[in-house]
């Protein structure tokens, strides 16, 4: 039998093309991320992991856009290779969802109970996950957000059963670096009813609200905190303050558990408007240095099945009242039902007496709700879109007491839904939310004209 052997050298050498080939990362996953919306995306693979980093700020709810590109990851290579997504917020990664290819895809198809697929996914937090080189990366992009601002209001007065204020919110926002955020925000008033609440003129017209920059960043892969510097716009104007604060998280590694703090170091600073016999007179006023020291610690925990949260706080609150404050939070997917309870001393910096019923035990109720759309605009250098969700709470007697310093960019407000709990006690919502979207269908037909958001 005669012999080839230069058959045999070019069948080798085809063969570890493709062995090289396969280890490379499937070059269309980034095309295919990019036209969905995603940003700051990098591939890594080896002989058995295929690695994504990526973020979304297009898809209104977090986990879905996890699974979503988890699922697309996943049909791109065999089904024995582990795929593992790295989520990010502001440039940052904060998360990490990790399972078989084959696994992923027995799931999406609903071949595999989400029991068992949380079963063999494993869901940590990845602060430290520095990604290779990105690409469409989503700094320096900015959202102009519209959406409801605040909802004000007062009962039982006399003359006036309820006075309620209503105005519209323009957030401009933007990541001038990984994990630095610039954010300004204004209020524009569409309605009033039984005059100004808490007597307060500057709610009849355009007003300034919260101007502030944040920097965030993780210490190791599950202690996070954030600093934020700038005007803090509280909704009183006895609260408006400017300055500094710290808030730090650290977490277990699943999520579960969390401990942490919040130290401010702030002073009074607000936009008023003065109403006398000369006119109406806009003045910006503040109190220098600033002299309130306000600090919480805060202890957290999840619950695994349901998505619940029990948080406890206890500290120095703005006014210089020291007490505790717990929060009972019950997320249904994106619909959020948060019950709480202060305690107080009612001892205000500067106060000569105790007002008994400042020492009494307030409580409220908080109301978190989704906005349409599911989906927004495709980010591009300024975009203008919708808020993603509106809250609002009501606090049985109001008083002073128990009073933060509410920044919109504590370690909470950025990562809460980016938390392993979360994402596995809501795969089942997600599994329908992906597949009503079509990614399957449009996999199987070639193409990806469509992204998981398009049924909403």
């Amino acid at each position: 039998m005669r012999r080839h052997p230069g058959v045999a050298l070019w069948l080798i050498g085809c063969l570890a093309a493709l062995c090289r080939a396969a280890e490379r990362p499937p070059a269309d996953l980034v095309g295919d991320l990019e036209r969905l919306g995603y940003e700051n995306i990098a591939l890594e693979s080896d002989d058995s992991t295929l690695s994504v980093w990526c973020e979304n700020r297009r898809v209104r709810y977090p986990p879905a856009w996890m699974v979503e590109a988890l699922v697309l990851a996943a049909e791109r290579v065999p089904p024995e290779t582990r795929v593992r997504l790295v989520a990010e917020k502001l440039a940052r990664p904060i998360v990490s969802l990790s399972a078989r290819a084959g696994d992923v895809r027995e799931w999406i198809d609903g071949r595999m109970p989400s029991s068992e697929f949380r079963r063999r996914l494993t869901i940590r937090f990845a602060g430290s996950a520095s990604p290779p080189e990105r690409r469409n990366a989503s700094v320096r992009r900015f959202d102009l957000v519209l959406g409801p601002g605040r909802m004000l209001s007062q009962f039982g007065l006399p003359g006036s059963y309820v006075r309620l204020h209503v105005d519209v919110g323009a957030e401009l926002v933007t990541a001038l670096r990984p994990g630095l955020a610039a954010y300004g925000r204004a209020f524009i008033p569409i309605g009033n009813r039984g005059g100004a609440v808490g007597g307060d003129s500057r709610y009849y017209e355009l007003r300034p609200g919260s101007m502030l920059v944040s920097y965030g960043r993780a210490f190791g892969s599950s202690a996070f905190s954030t600093l934020t510097a700038g005007m803090f716009e509280l909704g009183n104007r006895l609260y408006d303050s400017y300055g500094l604060s710290l808030d730090a998280r650290k977490y277990s590694p699943g999520g579960h558990w969390s401990v942490g703090g919040q130290v401010s170091y702030v002073g009074f600073a607000a936009y008023t408007i003065d109403d006398d016999l000369v006119g109406r007179r806009r003045i910006w006023r503040f109190s220098w240095p600033p002299a309130r020291w306000p600090y919480q610690a805060v202890a957290s925990y999840r619950v695994d099945g349901v998505d619940l949260q029990i948080v406890g706080r206890w500290g120095r609150f703005l006014g210089g009242d020291r007490g505790w404050r717990v929060d009972i939070a019950r997320k249904f997917g994106e619909l959020g039902v948060t019950i709480f309870g202060i305690g107080s001393d009612g001892r205000f910096a500067g106060a000569s007496r105790v007002d008994p019923k400042d020492t009494k035990l307030l409580g409220g109720v908080q109301f978190e709700l989704p906005l349409y759309p599911g989906s927004r605009g495709m980010p591009d250098r300024f975009r203008v879109t919708s808020a993603s969700s509106f809250t609002w709470a009501y606090r049985y007697r109001i008083g002073n007491v128990g009073v933060d310093v509410a920044t919109k960019y504590q370690v909470e407000d950025l990562i809460a839904q980016y938390n392993p709990v979360v994402i596995g006690n809501n795969l089942d919502r997600v599994r329908v939310w992906v597949r009503r979207a079509g990614v399957q269908a449009e996999h199987a037909r070639g193409g990806m004209e469509a992204s998981a958001s398009g049924g909403h």
